[in-house]
């Protein structure tokens, strides 16, 4: 049965073929392991040598030309996949290759599949490519710098990207194994073995033929076995005739491609290959030397295991294998006494022990595939999110995805519909549904069909960008009045309000909400002046809810700025600021921008001007887990202040505007508190550097009362999730209450 009682679920895996490589093995011991845990699978592919593997886990092998680029097999497999689809009802389609995710996701919004893909490496890039790379609604990665090639190069929700594991089965692949048998069908079985595994194409072969040409080097000491197939195999062929020729037959033996690669893992004495292969052969303890097409690492000890972790042992980037480097390492490992050879072993397989179980694989994909197909998309919403959505500024995101995730964490199966200025792009980063912010009829069906109108985050009702926002906002709020549907204004700030007919609007509009929270103390004194009939909430933010996470950090010591252009010579204060703190507090100035629209092209100057660094984090979280090590931030936008409480990080506000200053009241640091952290545009540069020092000088103070604070304001905002998932369940009788009246 399914872990955790979970429900069995039906998964189509799709891949290029089931020939030796890794990412085919990798499919093949987790299809075993899910259906093992009481789940049903399916693969698709081209086929090759590890379909009867599939066949003997139970799991069936549908044959499609999925392994060719050309239009005729590109239809052929779509036109294949489709009637599989049309046949079985799967919860979850899962893609393994760029071809195969570009035919499922052709198919995907046809037949409404949960759709998840595997990188397992990084590819070349052309427009044409990267425009046609379909990643799914999820993908994981195998390594960390594979994530960071997905990140730097494709627009996908850093949320939405999975590190997972090459889960290798320990039990099969062990030292216990034995390979005398295997040994002894090649000539020359008392030489040391030398083994490589790999696909026989010609960009993946580079290591091969470098130890063909090592082996030469060695003048005949060890043997070579190569496992593996390929349209380069027979060019490696020829060459390993050369080097029988010169050095006797046998030497050198090309096998072709195996599924018993376990017996000749433990038949050799020394393995040499990258990735799922060369894992496989420390989990078997055999002395190891990393080395492949994409790098070479060297001989596999603790003092790389690091390296090889982030890069699921390919070493991407650091030279590749020449003849004389692996003959050089090879000699190494054959000069080690038998109890050195042990312990490199050893170490080797403690390493897939700590890290690579097929527990740990199975657990990371089960847990998305359940957790989103009880996502619901394709039917009518039970909520519809209006706010500042889908124009890149990073507070909004921020508060879109908490929001989400927020409410699918209490009940994962409510509908979701989001009021967005890019309603595509926002469908597939959150998966939601999204109707156009400026598609009034469209806007109105979402709202007839909603249980909730959650008006969510920021401060949406304030007319200093302008009136013409302030009424749209108003309007929406009447919108979902005039179509009955229940409204909750959530974690709000209100303001500023300058003109009298401005906050007459705001007060009827707010009149209309069966449930109000506002983020800070000043929205909150207003409002509740405003309307003190209604029973008002003040809660928090809820991006202070993002835990930062363990990332690279610069080494030396270091402070954030956050900047936003406001008056003319904010800049040369700024500039002011960042010289007197590298030179007087010994701290590394970076900058980031929060809303690349506005504030990119200003922090690029400044960057110029100061030597500052700008930091391009992807997502909310790397920007918590930066400000965690860092000394001080300084923020001219609410949401740096905000990423900086929840990384317990001392800060301070650099703006005219009024929401920062009356945010870090709320947390006990404006202006009349013991440490006050708050500056604006107009403050001296004199003053402004004198406040940063002394924030600096009680920055343990600051860290112990923001590390205190810390647990209620999470909880404020969790409640916020609670209330708004009731009011959807409590909306169907109100609703009824509504049309009786």
């Amino acid at each position: 049965m399914p872990e955790k009682g979970g429900k069995c679920l039906n998964i189509l895996m799709v891949t290029m073929g089931m020939n030796i490589g890794g990412a085919e093995t990798h499919i093949v011991e987790l299809a075993a392991a899910l259906v093992a845990n009481g789940n049903r699978v399916t693969v698709a592919s081209a086929g090759g040598v590890y379909e009867a593997a599939l066949s003997r886990n139970g799991v069936p092998h549908v044959t499609l030309p999925l392994d060719k680029k050309s239009p005729g097999a590109l239809l052929a497999a779509r036109r294949g996949l489709a009637a599989l689809l049309r046949k079985e009802n799967f919860d979850i389609v899962h893609a393994h290759a760029r071809i195969p995710a570009f035919v499922c996701g052709s198919l995907q919004k046809k037949f409404g599949f949960r759709f998840v893909t595997t990188c397992h490496g990084v590819f070349r890039l052309s427009p044409i490519l990267k425009r046609l790379s379909d990643w799914g609604e999820y993908t994981f990665v195998v390594s960390d710098d594979i994530r960071q090639y997905l990140l730097q190069n494709y627009d996908l929700n850093p949320a939405h990207i999975i590190s997972t594991v090459n889960g290798i089965n320990t039990e099969v692949f062990s030292p216990l194994h034995d390979g005398s048998a295997m040994r002894k069908t090649f000539p020359g079985a008392e030489r040391p073995t030398l083994l490589h595994v790999s696909r026989l194409e010609r960009e993946s072969s580079v290591c091969a033929e470098a130890l063909l040409e090592a082996v030469q080097i060695l003048g005949g000491k060890v043997r070579l076995i190569i496992v593996g197939d390929g349209a380069y195999a027979g060019v490696l062929r020829q060459k390993a005739e050369q080097v029988n020729d010169n050095l006797g037959e046998g030497t050198a033996n090309l096998v072709g491609a195996k599924t018993n690669v376990v017996d000749y893992i433990a038949a050799c004495d020394i393995f040499v290959g990258p990735s799922r292969a060369a894992m496989e052969a420390m989990s078997c303890a055999k002395p190891t030397i990393i080395s492949g097409s994409e790098g070479h690492g060297g001989i596999f000890s603790s003092s790389i295991e690091a390296a090889a972790l982030a890069s699921n042992f390919c070493f991407r980037g650091a030279g590749l294998p020449t003849p004389e480097r692996l003959a050089h390492e090879i000699e190494i490992l054959l000069s080690y006494g038998e109890e050195e050879k042990k312990r490199v072993g050893i170490e080797g397989r403690e390493c897939i022990l700590r890290h690579y179980s097929v527990e740990k694989m199975v657990s990371s994909y089960l847990s998305v595939y359940e957790k989103i197909t009880a996502y619901k998309t394709d039917v009518p919403s039970d909520v519809v999110i209006c706010g500042y959505y889908g124009y890149g500024n990073a507070g909004d995101d921020s508060l879109l995805s908490r929001i989400v995730d927020g409410i699918r964490r209490i009940r994962p199966s409510i509908g979701i519909c989001v009021m967005s200025a890019h309603p595509k792009k926002t469908r597939r980063f959150y998966l939601v549904d999204a109707v156009n912010r400026f598609r009034l009829f469209a806007i109105r069906r979402k709202l007839k069909e909603a249980k909730l109108f959650l008006f969510g985050g920021g401060n949406l009702l304030q007319d200093k960008t302008s009136t013409h926002s302030l009424l749209y906002y108003t309007k929406m709020l009447h919108e979902a009045d005039r179509c009955k549907t229940p409204i909750m204004v959530f974690a709000n700030g209100i303001g500023p309000l300058s003109a009298t007919k401005n906050i007459y609007r705001v007060k009827e509009a707010l009149s209309l909400a069966e449930s109000i929270s506002l983020r800070d103390g000043y929205s909150f004194d207003f409002t509740k002046q405003l309307l003190p009939e209604k029973n008002i909430r003040l809660t928090f933010d809820p991006a202070i809810q993002i835990h930062p996470v363990s990332i690279p950090l610069p080494e030396k010591p270091y402070f954030i700025i956050f900047p936003k252009k406001n008056a003319p010579d904010a800049a040369d204060k700024l500039i002011y600021l960042t010289g007197s703190l590298q030179s007087r507090q010994s701290l590394t100035p970076y900058l980031i921008s929060l809303y690349d629209e506005e504030d990119l092209e200003y922090c690029r100057r400044l960057s110029e001007r100061t030597g500052a660094v700008l930091l391009r984090p992807h997502s909310d979280v790397e920007i918590v887990s930066l400000l965690a090590g860092a000394e001080l931030a300084v923020s001219s936008r609410l949401h740096g202040l905000i990423y900086a409480t929840a990384a317990v990080c001392p800060m301070m506000s650099f703006s005219d505007d009024g929401k920062l200053a009356s945010y870090l009241d709320y947390i006990g640091f404006g202006r009349h508190a013991a440490i006050p952290c708050t500056t604006d545009i107009y403050t001296d540069a004199e003053y402004l550097l004198m406040a940063a020092e002394r924030i600096l000088l009680y920055r343990d103070k600051i860290r112990t009362a923001l590390r205190g604070g810390l647990p209620m304001w999470q909880t404020l905002a969790e409640y916020e999730f609670s209330e708004a998932v009731r009011l959807i369940q409590e909306a169907p009788a109100h609703q009824k209450n509504q049309k009786k009246e």
